[in-house]
């Protein structure tokens, strides 16, 4: 009888596997990476959440493995729960759902952690999803404060910003760009926000063309939402004298002074209090849960370059704002639902 691929790799990979590591006693967390180590913008966080994790658990061994190419996740990841070998796999992006849940049908008892995606109704997934209510919320308020202040507007007279997109989403456009013009109009009222979609997620020449408009528009700050297309955005933003406000992870450094700020998704916090929930037999599996700049997932990227380039006033505003946004006295979600009525 012949075999199907699938299945000989099920029967084969725990073997491989078992060469490949030797066997321990220690908690074992496997940290499946889907894409290509080296360069990749999400990279730094979550080495840096391992990092973490262990210097706080010595008895917990963490392996970061290589997806590589998108049509090898799925093999990657069968080779994983093939292996028996850990106590939980940690992995992220709204590529990996169906591929867990495929997954899990040959290995129902494999724990996993699904990050910045949700693979619901799975009783051996935990999912986390971070409020994009909260990462457009806080871009529009950098954005917004910066075009309606004295030294960094390019117009105080009618203080415009910017919101540019890969592509269309339900979460950009029913949360992102609503909460985007929430948090600008938040911090300065009757704000213009301009919202452009490049058509792809890898064009950096049409982003550059799409953000220049905006700033020969009069915007002070365009935020970036366009994968690949980031860098033709900061480009612009440096050809035309405004700036740029990056998201998921920290770009200050990729154009100081243009840059100035970068809304994070905290995949290092949402790591280690992953393990942390796990150790504790306290992660609620079969759930999703959403976390926001309460829980530590969302935060701005407060570095070196932020405090040189960001006016000390604008600072201490930001942080009023994202003290607000955790205690819930900034209601952004009711806010950002406000804002997608009034649209």
């Amino acid at each position: 009888m012949r075999r199907s691929p699938k299945t000989l790799m099920v029967l084969l990979l725990p073997l491989v596997l078992a060469f490949a590591w030797a066997q321990g006693d220690a908690f074992e967390v496997a940290v499946f990476f889907p894409g290509r180590l080296g360069g990749n913008p999400i990279e730094p966080p979550i080495t840096a959440g391992v990092e973490r994790v262990r210097e706080a658990f010595p008895n917990v061994a963490v392996r970061v493995l290589e997806g590589g190419a998108a049509s090898d996740w799925e093999s990657g990841a069968m080779a994983l729960a093939a292996s028996g070998r850990f106590e939980l796999i940690v992995t992220f992006t709204e590529g990996m759902p169906q591929i867990v849940r495929e997954v899990s049908q040959y290995f129902p008892g494999q724990k996993w952690a699904v990050l910045d995606a949700a693979a619901p109704d799975q009783p051996n997934v935990y999912s986390l999803v971070y409020s994009d209510e909260a990462l457009g919320f806080l871009g529009g308020a950098v954005a917004g404060l910066l075009a309606g202040a004295d030294g960094s507007s390019r117009d105080l007279a009618n203080p415009t910003i910017g919101l540019l997109a890969g592509t269309p989403y339900p979460a950009m456009d029913t949360k992102i760009h609503p909460g985007f013009a929430a948090g600008a109009r938040y911090v300065t009222e009757g704000a213009t926000v301009l919202y452009a979609v490049v058509g792809d997620w890898n064009d950096p020449s049409r982003a550059r063309d799409l953000a220049l408009g905006m700033f020969n528009r009069g915007a002070t700050a365009v935020m970036a939402v366009t994968g690949g297309g980031d860098g033709g955005v900061y480009r612009a933003a440096g050809e035309s004298g405004g700036y740029a406000v990056g998201v998921n992870t920290n770009q200050n450094g990729d154009a100081p002074g243009v840059i100035l700020a970068s809304v994070l998704k905290r995949l290092d916090n949402s790591i280690y209090a992953v393990v942390e929930r796990t150790m504790a037999g306290e992660l609620p599996y079969g759930t999703v849960e959403r976390a926001g700049v309460k829980e530590g997932a969302i935060s701005l990227a407060e570095d070196a370059l932020y405090e040189q380039y960001v006016p000390e006033a604008l600072r201490a505003r930001l942080s009023e704002i994202q003290a607000g946004m955790a205690s819930g006295a900034i209601d952004y979600v009711g806010l950002t639902e406000a804002a997608l009525e009034a649209q």
